[in-house]
C-alpha cells in the first residue's frame, strides 16, 4: 500500500522533472566546459573523492533547482484548490507531507547521487584512488538535497504565490554564490562575511589540491544545518495552524547555533591532507604520494637514471621524491640538498610523457627546483630557464631548450649562444661552473645564467 502511494506521488509530483533538470544541468556542465574539473590530476572522475568533491561544487547550481522544484510542488494544494480541504481531512498532517517528501527528496537524491556514481565508477575503471574520505562529502551532499527539496516544499506551501518559485531559486542561487565567493580566498567578500558562515553553504569550493579533503569539523557543522534546514522543511509542510508554522523554524535557528562554533573559522581549518591521499609508496629512491601511485611506473626509470647522472657531482641527490601538496600561486618549491623534488600537479611536468625528456626535466638545475613562483616571470625567469636548459643539456650531451616553445625565434637564438658559450668551455669549468649552478638553486642566491657562463654576454 505505502509503495503504491509513493509511486501515486511521484507521478503526480515534479520530482521526476526535478531529477532529470539537475542532471541536464550536472553533466553538461561537466562534459560541456573545460576548466580544473576535465583536468588531472583533479579532475572529476581522476579518483574517488574528486567525484565527491565536484558533485558538491555542482551545487551552486543543483541547490537553487531542489529548492525551486520543492518550492513548484508546495504550492500543488493551493493550485488545485483543496488547500482548506486538506485541513479538514482527520489524517495527520505529516503523513501527507512525509509522502510529499520522501517523493520528491528520495528522487532528487537519486539523481545526485547517480551524478557521483558516475565520477566514482569512471575513477575505479581507470584505477583512480580509492579511499573512504568520500563518504562524508556526498552524505552532507544527500543532506543538502533533501534539505532543499523539503524547505522549498514548506516555503511553497506558505507563501502560494506564482512568483515564489522563481523568487526563492534566484534567492537561492545568489546565496550560494556569495557565500562562495566569501569562503574563497582572496575574494573581495572574504572580509566582510565570517568564512564559517560561509560555509552554511552546501556547496564545496572548487578543488585546488588533490591531496586535500574536508576537515571532520567541517562535515559534522554543514551536516548539523542541513539537517535542522531539512527539520524545517518538513515542519513548515506539516504545519496546519500559525503557530505550528511559527515554531517551523526553530530546528534551522538550533542547527544554526549548533553548526557555526562546530565549523572551522579558516580555509587552513577546512581543507586538511588526506594521510591516506599522501602515504608516500617507492620504487627504490623515487617516491610518489598513494595517490598518484599510477605515476610512479612511469616516474622510476627516469628517476633512477637522473640519481645515476647527478651522481657524479659533489653532495648528490639519493633520492627522487613527488611533492604531496599543491603548491600555491606566490610559493618557491621545497628543496634539499639530498632529494630531487617533483610537482606533478604542475602541468608542464605532468605532461612531459617521453621517458628522456622526464630525466631532462629532472636534471634541469643539477637537481634543483625553479627559484621563481608561477608569476614570477622577467628576465631573471628567462635567465634561470636558460641556464636549467644548459644544465639539462650539458647531462644529456644533447641540446634542447626547456618548455622553450613559446619562445620568439630572437630569443631561441639567443639562448642556443648561450649554450653555445658554455659548450666552449674547456671540461673541467664547465663541470665546476654545474656545481656552482647547483648551490645557487639550492639557494636561491645569485644569477644561474651568469655562474654558467661567466658574465660572458
Amino acid at each position: 500500500m505505502n509503495t503504491r502511494i509513493l509511486r501515486t506521488e511521484l507521478r503526480r509530483s515534479i520530482a521526476p522533472w526535478a531529477t532529470l533538470a539537475i542532471l541536464v544541468v550536472a553533466f553538461g556542465f561537466l562534459y560541456s566546459f573545460s576548466g580544473p574539473w576535465s583536468k588531472a590530476p583533479i579532475a572529476w572522475d581522476e579518483h574517488w573523492t574528486h567525484a565527491a568533491e565536484w558533485s558538491r561544487f555542482l551545487l551552486v547550481f543543483l541547490w537553487p533547482i531542489a529548492v525551486g522544484a520543492g518550492v513548484v510542488q508546495g504550492m500543488r494544494d493551493s493550485r488545485s484548490g483543496t488547500a482548506e480541504l486538506m485541513t479538514t481531512m482527520p489524517r495527520p498532517g505529516w503523513q501527507r507531507a512525509a509522502k510529499l517528501a520522501g517523493a520528491l527528496g528520495g528522487l532528487l537524491v537519486l539523481g545526485y547521487l547517480l551524478i557521483f556514481a558516475v565520477g566514482a565508477v569512471q575513477a575505479a575503471l581507470n584505477g583512480g584512488f580509492f579511499t573512504f574520505g568520500w563518504l562524508p562529502i556526498v552524505v552532507v551532499g544527500v543532506l543538502a538535497m533533501l534539505a532543499g527539496a523539503w524547505i522549498g516544499l514548506g516555503i511553497g506551501r506558505l507563501l502560494p504565490h506564482p512568483l515564489t518559485a522563481p523568487a526563492v531559486a534566484v534567492a537561492a542561487f545568489v546565496a550560494v554564490l556569495l557565500f562562495q565567493f566569501a569562503g574563497s580566498e582572496g575574494s573581495a567578500l572574504a572580509g566582510i562575511v565570517p568564512f564559517r558562515v560561509s560555509l552554511l553553504s552546501p556547496a564545496l569550493d572548487v578543488v585546488r589540491d588533490p591531496f586535500d579533503t574536508t576537515a571532520g569539523r567541517m562535515d559534522l557543522g554543514q551536516g548539523i544545518w542541513l539537517a535542522g534546514l531539512a527539520a524545517t522543511g518538513i515542519l513548515l509542510l506539516a504545519g496546519r495552524s500559525k503557530r505550528a508554522k511559527g515554531l517551523a523554524v526553530v530546528p534551522a535557528l538550533v542547527a544554526a547555533a549548533i553548526a557555526l562554533p562546530v565549523l572551522p573559522g579558516s580555509t587552513a581549518e577546512a581543507k586538511v591532507a588526506d594521510p591516506n591521499a599522501t602515504e608516500m609508496v617507492c620504487d627504490g629512491p623515487v617516491c610518489v604520494p598513494r595517490m598518484l601511485e599510477s605515476e610512479l611506473a612511469r616516474l622510476a626509470g627516469p628517476g633512477k637514471e637522473a640519481l645515476r647522472l647527478l651522481g657524479t657531482l659533489p653532495d648528490a641527490p639519493v633520492k627522487v621524491a613527488v611533492l604531496d601538496r599543491r603548491l600555491g600561486y606566490d610559493e618557491m618549491p621545497p628543496r634539499a640538498a639530498d632529494t630531487v623534488y617533483v610537482d606533478l600537479v604542475d602541468w608542464s611536468i605532468r605532461s612531459v610523457l617521453n621517458s628522456d625528456d622526464m630525466t631532462r626535466t629532472l636534471v634541469a638545475g643539477a637537481g634543483t627546483p625553479t627559484c621563481y613562483s608561477l608569476h614570477g616571470v622577467d628576465r631573471s625567469f628567462m635567465d634561470e630557464l636558460t641556464a636549467r636548459s644548459i644544465t639539462s643539456s650539458w647531462f644529456l650531451g644533447e641540446w634542447e631548450m626547456l618548455r622553450g616553445s613559446w619562445l620568439s625565434d630572437d630569443k631561441k637564438n639567443e639562448v642556443l649562444r648561450s649554450w653555445e658559450t658554455f659548450r666552449a668551455l674547456p671540461p673541467d669549468v664547465q663541470r665546476e661552473r654545474i656545481i656552482a649552478q647547483r648551490q645557487a638553486g639550492l639557494t636561491c642566491q645569485g644569477n644561474q645564467l651568469d655562474i654558467l657562463l661567466g658574465g660572458a654576454r
